[in-house]
């Protein structure tokens, strides 16, 4: 079995993760580093398009044009049937050396099939991973990461609050911060107050309420989930959202240390005055439901997030006046 063959960063490999947004980023990385012309020599391909595989492996071992390399690239390589698998793995046996080629599988790390599919391309591609960042800590720390790539500081307890308040969907959090950046002006660090302003002000007449309504199980809840697919707002970022706060309602309903784990104290509080109304168990449910939602979204299996929200939402807020007006303890899940 023949070694992967790179040339100055390029490489054939396989990225799978669930991350689009890490995708893209290393996609785009890419291709401001390729020499030559990309509009002849990159070329993207969409599984989901049910692209033709010999046109593909035939465009792989034909020389660039007027570059150093050609560069491929499959989209929701998962799309591909069992041969048009074989096909790339075969290809890859024994690749032209003036061909990147890149397929990206969407996919979770405890999948058994796509463990079982990597084995394919051990060897011959550089497997490379792109996670969500479902670790607090990790959140964190990309927040203030990213915010010197875009040329600010951001004070910790700042980054802190934006990790609790926006949850884990990177393309929405890259969005925040970029208005934070912007917010702050000559200012050469993104403060709390700033976060406060920005993102909690402007969130809180559709998001907010509707984590609200969801938390404090109210009816409405799902008036407030419709109003906000009605505005455009990604599936993704309220997946995000609520599984960020499951977790946090979870280290409080079970009576965690919620300031080691450095939960902000505006979360920490509005999840205390809801014990009552969340079981772990329940919540525990609710984040299993939430990841099994994004999964799908992230790899294409629905196409609409909100639906799946709605049933989700549908069997944990409470149907009589007396629920809906906030009294009483909620139903279990």
């Amino acid at each position: 079995m023949s070694a992967p063959k790179t040339t100055t960063g390029f490489e054939n490999a396989v990225f799978v993760g669930l991350e689009s947004f890490l995708v893209d980023e290393e996609l785009s990385r890419l291709k401001g580093s390729f020499k030559g012309d990309a509009s002849m020599n990159w070329s993207v391909f969409n599984a989901e398009d049910d692209p033709t595989m010999d046109e593909i492996m035939s465009l792989c071992n034909t020389l660039p044009f007027f570059a150093e390399r050609r560069v491929v690239i499959i989209r929701n390589g998962h799309k591909l049937s069992a041969l048009q698998m074989d096909q790339v793995a075969s290809y890859l046996e024994d690749p032209c050396d003036a061909t990147t080629l890149i397929l990206v599988l969407e996919g979770e790390k405890a999948d058994r099939d796509l463990q079982k599919l990597l084995r394919k391309f051990d060897g011959r591609a550089k497997i490379t991973r792109f996670e969500p960042l479902r670790n607090r800590n990790d959140r964190i720390r990309w927040i203030m990461d990213r915010t010197a790539f875009h040329g600010k500081k951001m004070d910790k307890d700042a980054a802190v609050l934006l990790a609790d308040m926006t949850g884990s969907s990177m393309w929405y959090l890259d969005s925040e911060i970029l208005k934070l950046c912007l917010y702050a002006g000559t200012r050469p660090a993104i403060s709390i107050d700033d976060v406060h302003e920005v993102v909690m002000r402007t969130a809180e007449p559709a998001i907010f309420s509707f984590l609200d309504s969801l938390f404090d199980r109210k009816r409405d809840a799902l008036s407030r989930l419709y109003e906000m697919e009605l505005a455009g707002i990604s599936d993704l970022e309220i997946v995000s959202r609520i599984e960020n706060l499951v977790i946090a309602h979870y280290v409080v309903v079970a009576g965690r240390d919620w300031k080691k784990l450095k939960i902000h104290d505006y979360v920490a509080e509005k999840a205390a005055r809801r014990k009552s109304l969340w079981t772990v168990s329940q919540l525990v449910s609710l984040l299993r439901d939430v990841r099994g939602i994004e999964q799908k979204i992230k790899s294409s299996s629905v196409v609409d997030g909100y639906t799946s929200l709605a049933e989700v939402i549908g069997r944990l807020v409470p149907i009589s006046r007396t629920d809906s007006r906030g009294g009483g303890r909620a139903p279990r899940a």
